[in-house]
């Protein structure tokens, strides 16, 4: 694993996995990639959020000093 991830770990329904495994292939992508990309391009347009690290990193900024204890509490998890 690269030292700048996170593994995330979740339950994922056993119907559903044949169906994710096939629209990666058919894009080319293994399952990893098509569930990172589903979910930046999920982020981006639903949330309205630019993942441009700069722009994200100051947006987070404002994000700390606006719920500092929420963020707090989510750093130390």
């Amino acid at each position: 694993m690269r030292k700048d991830t996170v593994r995330l770990t979740f339950d994922f329904p056993e119907n559903l996995h044949t169906y994710l495994k096939m629209s990666a292939a058919k894009r080319g992508v293994s399952m990893r990639e098509y569930i990172v990309e589903s979910l930046i391009d999920k982020m981006e347009h639903e949330d309205k959020i630019d993942l441009d690290p700069e722009t994200f990193r100051k947006e987070l900024t404002k994000m700390k000093k606006k719920d500092s204890k929420l963020m707090k509490d989510l750093s130390d998890r």
